[in-house]
């Protein structure tokens, strides 16, 4: 997967840059369980035996890199940033110590969910594919949260909601491929959707995040809006009296999420 260069209109007309994933041996990375680039680390803390290939598959997927990259060119932070594998707790970002927290059972459950889906199969991509493509949704969404609090970034609204647009809007205009992976990301959503009761307690209205049936329609509509003549049946599953209503709402809703988002990004 490699990122592309700067399209502030939201379609990704420029030619790909000359950066691959192949650029960064992940050889290098394996030897340092510490390598800092561009203001952001990357830590694996100790992988126990059931760890080990996850932790690999992390490595070798290059998604470290990639954010690496993609904060290098387009949200710079003041403060070094720490991504940190193989937490107890998360997936989630620590304002007080700026780091972001990723334990390897969440990597273990993506996969879990993606095999039991038949996500080959049924959707034509791996189920370790797939999963990375969630990891990489996970990591720029918490990598926006942690950007928010550097660039001291007012959100009116939830802010849970607008990491996830913000790590949309990275994936569909910077990422080559970023729109296919999205859609993985959102599918995860709707898998963990399926385990959810069906009447929610009174509480769980009032939560810092949507309800994952709710990211991932968002999601989808946000890849929509980016290209709505690559995926004309994206949203299909809409009802039909609601479909072109919500079709011409994703357009519009991208385009100013969007450019929102493109003014805190250096080009």
């Amino acid at each position: 997967m490699k990122y592309l260069g700067s399209t502030p209109t939201g379609f990704i007309t420029t030619s790909l840059l000359a950066i691959s994933l192949t650029s960064f041996p992940c050889s290098a990375i394996a030897e340092s369980s510490d390598v800092k680039i561009s203001g952001i680390t990357v830590s694996y803390l100790s992988a126990g035996k059931d760890d080990l290939a996850i932790k690999d598959l992390v490595v070798n997927s290059g998604n470290n890199e990639l954010v690496k990259s993609l904060s290098k060119q387009f949200f710079r932070f003041e403060q070094p940033l720490v991504i940190e594998y193989g937490s107890s707790e998360g997936p989630l970002y620590d304002p007080s110590i700026h780091t972001i927290q990723i334990p390897y059972h969440f990597i273990a459950d993506s996969l879990a969910y993606f095999s039991a889906n038949n996500y080959l199969e049924e959707y034509g991509k791996t189920v370790e594919d797939a999963a990375m493509d969630t990891l990489l949704h996970t990591l720029l969404h918490e990598v926006g949260h942690a950007y928010i609090v550097d660039q001291d970034i007012a959100i009116l609204g939830k802010e849970e909601d607008a990491v996830d647009h913000f790590a949309a809007v990275v994936m569909l205009n910077f990422i080559d491929g970023g729109d296919e992976a999205l859609i993985s990301a959102a599918d995860m959503f709707a898998f963990e959707s399926e385990n959810r009761p069906e009447y929610y307690d009174y509480g769980e209205y009032i939560d810092d995040h949507s309800f994952d049936l709710q990211r991932y329609f968002s999601s989808l509509c946000m890849v929509y809006g980016f290209a709505p003549e690559r995926y004309p049946k994206l949203l299909n599953q809409i009802e039909k009296e609601y479909r072109v209503e919500r079709k011409s709402f994703c357009i519009d809703n991208f385009e100013i999420l969007n450019r929102n988002w493109q003014r805190h990004f250096s080009h």
